[in-house]
């Protein structure tokens, strides 16, 4: 038997995009919980327990213009007492491609409703893996953040941030990591009227959650600095006082963005 595939279309929304028209993470993260969800309804999962994601790692082939159509399927990688790795792909619609735009995969935890890991329902792992049981495929060890003192921002959790689970959502700690490396960017005189940043992995491990109102602080630190038509790597960290919430690995490709295109948008 072949294992189970869920299949859902997306458009990219104008909301979703940045300023350079192209689908943030943050928005591909969200596409990634909304069919994890769609599928787990519509094989209607027994069990009253809840699923948190503890690491996610995304690869993108291109940027993804707004508006356009992904066809999306997601499907179960592999399986153990209390976590399920899920794969996600998404194509261009109409596209001829082999290879996915964008790929991913998630390391889900299974919880009870005081948050504590609990044993999957009986037969979960039947469910996408007919053929028999397969464990979820380890992940490389996250490395080290360069020496160095790094730069941080600070952030107060808000409302729009929570889920259904009432803590911080995953896809919101991208959205800030994002905002706290453009500060930095923008201190250092990297504008969107300059250049054009575009993701091609974004690795992110969920530690510990976030809740309404708490301060957190987001730590910087790069590889090398960005400059011009060159990629670099991004490593971030999420704090409460003392304790890690999140850290992320995130490689980036920095271009010159094409004066004359943004001359004839500005009527010159």
């Amino acid at each position: 038997m072949m294992r189970r595939q869920f299949c859902h279309t997306y458009t990219a929304r104008y909301d979703e995009g940045d300023c350079y028209g192209h689908l943030t993470p943050t928005a591909f993260l969200r596409y990634m919980q909304d069919i994890a969800s769609l599928d787990a309804e519509d094989i209607q999962l027994p069990g009253d327990g809840y699923w948190i994601i503890k690491r996610t790692v995304i690869d993108f082939a291109a940027p993804v213009q707004m508006h356009t159509r992904l066809e999306m399927q997601t499907y179960g990688m592999g399986f153990s007492r209390i976590t399920a790795q899920r794969g996600y792909e998404a194509r261009i619609a109409g596209a001829p491609q082999d290879q996915p735009v964008i790929s991913a995969h998630s390391l889900w935890v299974y919880v009870d409703k005081r948050g504590r890991p609990t044993r999957l329902p009986e037969g979960t792992a039947a469910i996408w893996l007919p053929d028999g049981p397969v464990a979820p495929s380890p992940e490389a060890p996250f490395a080290p953040v360069p020496q160095g003192a790094p730069e941080t921002a600070t952030y107060r959790v808000r409302f729009s941030d929570t889920d259904l689970m009432k803590h911080m959502n995953n896809a919101a700690y991208v959205e800030i990591l994002d905002n706290a490396a453009w500060e930095l960017y923008t201190r250092a005189g990297i504008t969107p009227e300059t250049a054009v940043l575009t993701a091609s992995q974004y690795d992110i491990e969920y530690l510990e959650s976030a809740l309404l109102g708490e301060n957190l602080e987001i730590r910087t630190w790069f590889d090398d600095f960005p400059s011009a038509d060159r990629s670099f790597t991004r490593y971030q960290q999420v704090w409460r006082g003392d304790t890690l919430l999140a850290r992320a690995r995130s490689n980036w490709l920095y271009s010159l963005a094409d004066s004359l295109t943004h001359s004839e948008a500005e009527g010159h």
